[in-house]
């Protein structure tokens, strides 16, 4: 059973040993989502199923998405981890994303951790979607669906005034479609003793999305900076893609 005590390593490890099973869910349930898709007025739609794990306990929502009548028949289909830490239920989503721990070490892909709270998904709904009739799964499926794209921007005090007062864990923040999320995020892994980070051997990337904001009601001078750092992104970016020997392309490896 995924508990929240686990590594980020170890929470990724347990979804993927479930994966072949939630895929053989997902399409047990597609004729029963376009079904029910079928009898929908109003698009778009989702339809969520809880799906627990028998030997593990797992708790995992399984989703479907349909952007219009047109998608009936086919629907994107996506899911995500439930956890509680005491009293607070968590939404976790895993990936494998690229990461570039130094300036030395190649780009390379690492398990990422994303981790949901209840008062980020509550900010989402009141700040963007605005409908007191959405439950949790509700508003965190449609958050899924309508932000399949997260650009990292470094945080600076144009977009955060009170970023000293959290450290190194809010040192970025991910722009959406939607808007944008303040983060803290941390590394994990077993780091070299004698202090040369090109010897770290990195096993997961940490990040607990903490509330959103949705761009119109930020200020102009934070949209400035945030613009700015989507820009620092991409310029980073290509020219990491440019350095790359042979065809270019970076390609991306992700570890045991």
């Amino acid at each position: 059973m995924i508990l929240p005590s686990m590594t980020s390593k170890e929470i990724y490890d347990h979804i993927l040993d479930d994966l072949e099973k939630i895929h053989i869910r997902q399409e047990y349930l597609l004729p029963k989502a376009i079904k029910e898709f079928k009898k929908e007025r109003r698009f778009p739609a989702w339809k969520w199923y809880e799906y627990i794990i028998p030997a593990t306990k797992n708790k995992h929502i399984i989703f479907f998405y349909a952007e219009s009548r047109m998608f009936i028949e086919r629907p994107k289909v996506d899911f995500f981890t439930i956890i509680f830490d005491k009293k607070n239920r968590l939404v976790i989503k895993a990936t494998v994303g690229g990461y570039k721990h130094t300036e030395k070490t190649p780009i390379r892909g690492v398990r990422h951790i994303h981790v949901f709270s209840s008062h980020f998904i509550e900010r989402y709904n009141e700040r963007l979607l605005k409908d007191k009739s959405l439950n949790a799964n509700d508003i965190i499926c449609r958050y899924f669906s309508r932000n399949t794209i997260s650009i990292p921007i470094q945080m600076n005090e144009g977009i955060n005034r009170k970023l000293e007062k959290y450290g190194e864990s809010a040192k970025y923040g991910y722009r959406v479609r939607d808007g944008f999320c303040f983060v803290r995020s941390r590394i994990e892994g077993i780091m070299s003793e004698d202090g040369d980070r090109t010897k770290d051997k990195i096993e997961a990337l940490l990040v607990v999305y903490t509330t959103f904001m949705n761009e119109t009601n930020m200020a102009t001078s934070q949209l400035s900076a945030i613009n700015e750092g989507h820009y620092n992104t991409w310029e980073q970016f290509f020219r990491i893609f440019l350095e790359k020997e042979n065809d270019g392309v970076v390609k991306l490896s992700i570890e045991p």
